[in-house]
C-alpha cells in the first residue's frame, strides 16, 4: 500500500467515525443528524455549528412626514433579512465552553453599504457544577425579564417591542462586555450579570426630559430569578424560549431588574444638567404545555409588568428594521420616521401574549400544523398623555417544528403628536403586515 492510498484511507475511515458519532445522537426538526461532533465517547466533549436566517416581506404605513431617499412616502413594501446567525459551541472539557457568533442584522433596501458579518458573541464558560457557572466576554447573558436576551422560538413574528428596547443605546445588538454568573438550584434558576454599557451618541440635555448621557455612565447591572413549578428549562445558552409547542409541561415565574447608575441626563428649570440613574424592574409568568401530545395541539401563554425608570420624561421611539431614511420634520409625529413607535420610557409597561398549536395536518407524519397567536402591549408612560397600545395578531406554518416555519403577522401601532403640554396624544394609527421565513441550522 503506498502512502497516498493509507492517506485516502484514514481520511475515509475517520469521515465514518465522525458520520456514526452524528448517526448515534439525537435528530433534529428535519430528522437529520444535529451539527456536533463529540471529541470523547461519554459525549461531554463536542464542537457543535448552529445558526438561523429570517426573510421578511413586508407591507408598512409609514409614519407621518416619511421619507425614503428624500421622497416622500406614505405607505412601502420591502424584502429584508432581519437576521443572519452562525455560531459555533466548543466544549473542549466537561466544565469549559466558548462560545463565537457572528451575523447581521435588518439588512434592507436601505442597508446598501452595511451588509456585513459582525462579530456578536465571543465569550467563554466555567462552570463549577450545576448551581454556579461564571462567564466573560461580549454576549447577551442579561437580566431584567425572560425576552430581554433577544428571540428563540417566538410565539408571534418577533420579540415584543419591549423587550430588547435599549438596543443600540446602551448595548450593541442587544450584547455588552460583561462577567456572570448563573446556575440551578432545584427548581430556582438565577442570572447576575455586571457589563460595561456603551456610550450612546446623542443630543445635548433637554429641559425635563431625560436623554441617554454622552458621559461615561457606571456599570450595568442586571440579574433574573425564575422558579420552576413543573418542567425546568435549559440554562445553557441566555436565550429563553417563547413556546416549546407542547414539548414540555413549563409554568415559571421570573423576576429582575437592570440598572445604570448616571446613564441618562437632562436640565432642571433653572438650566442645571441633572444626571439620572436607569432603574428596570420587572415581573413574568409564562406558561407552555401540551393540550393532546397524539394531535400535537398545546397551549402557551405569557405575561409581564414592568417598572422603568430612566429620569424626567423619557419616551424612546424605535422603528424594527426602519424601512424609511429620515423624516419631514414640518410634517413629523412624535413617532418620527417609518416605522418608528414608543417601545419603552419612564412609566409601566405591560405585555400579554397567547398561541399555541393547532392539530398536525398528518398524524402520521408530524411536521405540518398551524401556530395562532395574539399580543399586546400597554405601556403608561409619563411623557405621553395617551397610553401606547400595541396591538399584534399572527399565524405560523409550522413545516418541521420550530426550525422552519412561515409566519404571518398584522401590527397596529399608535401615532403619537405633541397636545398643548407637549404631552403626547394619539392621533392615528398605522399597519405593518409581515410575512417571514425563519430556518434553523443545528
Amino acid at each position: 500500500m503506498n502512502k497516498k492510498s493509507f492517506k485516502a484511507g484514514l481520511a475515509i475511515l475517520t469521515i465514518m467515525g465522525i458520520s456514526a458519532k452524528m448517526e448515534a445522537q439525537k435528530k433534529n426538526d428535519f430528522n437529520n443528524p444535529g451539527l456536533t461532533h463529540y471529541l470523547n465517547d461519554e459525549h461531554t466533549r463536542y464542537v457543535s455549528f448552529s445558526g438561523y436566517a429570517e426573510l421578511w416581506a413586508r407591507y408598512t404605513q409609514l409614519n407621518p412626514g416619511s421619507l425614503i431617499n428624500d421622497q416622500a412616502k406614505s405607505e412601502v413594501s420591502d424584502l429584508s433579512l432581519r437576521r443572519v446567525r452562525v455560531k459555533m459551541t466548543y466544549k473542549p472539557t466537561e466544565k469549559l465552553m466558548f462560545v463565537l457568533q457572528a451575523g447581521t442584522t435588518n439588512v434592507n433596501m436601505n442597508a446598501k453599504a452595511s451588509n456585513y458579518i459582525d462579530l456578536l458573541d465571543a465569550y467563554a464558560e466555567y462552570a463549577f457544577n450545576d448551581k454556579i457557572a461564571v462567564g466573560a466576554g461580549r454576549s447577551t447573558w442579561r437580566g431584567l425579564s425572560r425576552f430581554t436576551t433577544g428571540p428563540l422560538n417566538t410565539l408571534l413574528y418577533d420579540l415584543p417591542a419591549y423587550a430588547t428596547s435599549n438596543a443600540g443605546a446602551t448595548d450593541y445588538t442587544v450584547r455588552e462586555l460583561s462577567v456572570y454568573a448563573k446556575g440551578q438550584l432545584g427548581r430556582f434558576d438565577y442570572r447576575l450579570v455586571v457589563a460595561d454599557p456603551y456610550t450612546m451618541a446623542t443630543a445635548e440635555p433637554k429641559v425635563n426630559v431625560a436623554t441617554f448621557s454622552k458621559n461615561s455612565p457606571g456599570k450595568d447591572f442586571s440579574g433574573y430569578f425564575r422558579y420552576a413549578f413543573l418542567d425546568k428549562e435549559n440554562i445553557t445558552t441566555p436565550f429563553n424560549s417563547g413556546t416549546y409547542g407542547g414539548k414540555k409541561n413549563v409554568l415559571s415565574l421570573g423576576a429582575g431588574f437592570d440598572y445604570i447608575h448616571n446613564a441618562t441626563w437632562h436640565k432642571d428649570l433653572d438650566n442645571n444638567v441633572q444626571n439620572d440613574d436607569m432603574q428596570n424592574y420587572a415581573v413574568d409568568l409564562f406558561y407552555d404545555a401540551p393540550i393532546n401530545k397524539d394531535k400535537g395541539t398545546s397551549i402557551s401563554a405569557y405575561g409581564m409588568a414592568m417598572y422603568n425608570d430612566y429620569g424626567p420624561n423619557y419616551v424612546r421611539y424605535v422603528g424594527t428594521n426602519n424601512p424609511a431614511t429620515s423624516v419631514n420634520a414640518s410634517q413629523a409625529s412624535l413617532n418620527g420616521a417609518g416605522n418608528a413607535m414608543p417601545v419603552i420610557g419612564t412609566g409601566n409597561t405591560y405585555y400579554v401574549q397567547v398561541g399555541g398549536t393547532l392539530p398536525y395536518f398528518n398524524k402520521d407524519k408530524k411536521n405540518l400544523q398551524l401556530q395562532p397567536a395574539v399580543g399586546m402591549q400597554l405601556s403608561n408612560l409619563k411623557g405621553l398623555q395617551d397610553n401606547a397600545i400595541v396591538y399584534d395578531a399572527g399565524i405560523s406554518l409550522l413545516m418541521n417544528g420550530m426550525s422552519s416555519r412561515l409566519t404571518f403577522d398584522a401590527q397596529n401601532r399608535p401615532i403619537f403628536t405633541g397636545d398643548a403640554l407637549n404631552k403626547g396624544v394619539v392621533s392615528d394609527r398605522q399597519w405593518q403586515f409581515v410575512l417571514k421565513y425563519r430556518i434553523d441550522f443545528n
